[in-house]
């Protein structure tokens, strides 16, 4: 019978390799955690310009940002703040590594571009309608005229605006994208405050019509204009300020009872107050599920951002603070774009509704901003 013998260094050896591969099996005290990955997991918008937060976790637990290191790759898509926060600072795939001892894992992401601004600003004395993406990227002019270009609306690719370059106030377009400015209208009497319907084929608009405005609707280019609503309110009362629902629905501002009231009109029904008393309410803008209505009011005291439930008719403050905010615009995701205006200084700040404390300044650079319109991102 023969013998079978072992050296006690490779006979060590094997039993430390069955140990190993014992406790990795069976989860045993051992160094189990080779085969055990990390759970990366993030909350928050991933969206270019936000900051997320990260969590790690290990067979259930949650790590310390302590315990383990971040990678990102691309690396210039992201910036590692401390370890549980991760700025995102370019759309599309996005991968962050989590590694600790013996333990890797990976969040494989998509970030998206954020939507576009479309605003007027002035710029050493020239009125223009520039554009910004909402985390102050790409900021570029889309008109360069001397004559004053003003109160833009857009929808899809197209962009509508006011423009006195002909001397009164006429409406144009330009591609979003930027290039030929054309003009839409030529009549002797001035066009304001246009308003495309968001598939872009209507647009509304206040005419000025025996020295004050009405409300006239027509195609995206101007084409066949017609009063919203002919028979409403009275000769010498103001018609202004249109905002499209996502249906046929329109709500303007009109003084039809004496004070700056908000109507809304369902198809060529008649105008109905939506929003109306002794205070002005201006500057409607119907969100893009077109259930909400957000508009401007003095109702507090102070000039304010106020929702409007449509089903229901209840209406909560959006803002407050400092200063008056003013002329909110939705983005297609549900967030407000307005204008903040303090000390002198005019912003153009965003706020997600489910979290009106929190704001966020748009970097737009130097000079007066006013009158934004929010499109997709291309």
């Amino acid at each position: 019978m023969s013998t079978l013998r072992f050296r006690p260094t490779r006979a060590l050896a094997a039993l430390a390799t069955a140990s190993l591969l014992l406790a990795a099996c069976d989860g045993g005290g051992g160094p189990t955690d080779i085969a055990s990955p990390l759970a990366v997991t993030t909350s928050g918008r991933l969206e270019r310009g936000s900051t997320i937060t990260l969590s790690v976790t290990s067979a259930g637990q949650p790590l310390a940002p302590g315990d383990y290191t971040l990678t990102v790759r691309p690396a210039d898509a992201a910036q590692v703040v401390d370890n549980a926060t991760v700025k995102l600072l370019r759309a599309g795939a996005v991968s962050i590594t989590a590694s600790a001892p013996k333990k890797v894992g990976t969040a494989e992401l998509t970030v998206a571009a954020p939507p576009v601004v479309v605003f007027e600003r002035v710029v050493a004395g020239n009125r223009d309608i520039w554009r910004v993406d909402l985390d102050g990227q790409n900021l570029t002019a889309l008109t360069t005229d001397p004559g004053d270009d003003q109160d833009p609306t857009v929808a899809g690719s197209n962009v509508v605006f006011v423009s006195y370059r002909s001397g009164n106030g006429d409406l144009w377009s330009v591609p979003l994208a930027g290039g030929a400015n054309t003009r839409l209208t030529t009549t002797p009497r001035d066009e304001t405050t246009p308003a495309l319907s968001a598939d872009g084929q209507r647009l509304a608009y206040a005419y000025l019509e025996s020295d004050v405005t009405k409300v006239y609707v027509a195609g995206a280019n101007a084409s066949n204009p017609q009063r919203a609503a002919p028979a409403f309110g009275f000769d010498g009362s103001i018609e202004t300020y249109p905002s499209w629902a996502p249906s046929s629905t329109l709500a303007f501002v009109a003084t039809a009872n004496g004070t700056a009231d908000i109507f809304e009109q369902v198809g060529n029904a008649a105008p109905s107050l939506l929003a109306g008393g002794n205070t002005a309410e201006v500057e409607p803008a119907f969100s893009p599920d077109g259930k909400t209505l957000a508009f401007v009011s003095n109702r507090t005291g102070s000039v304010e951002i106020f929702l409007l439930t449509i089903s229901g008719g209840a209406v909560q403050q959006l803002t407050s603070g400092a200063g008056s905010k003013s002329q909110p615009a939705w983005t297609p995701d549900g967030r407000l774009v307005y204008l903040e205006t303090a000390g002198g200084v005019t912003h153009l700040r965003w706020t997600d509704p489910a979290t009106p404390a929190a704001s966020t300044l748009i970097d737009t650079g130097t000079g007066t901003v006013g009158h934004p319109a929010v499109a997709a991102a291309p």
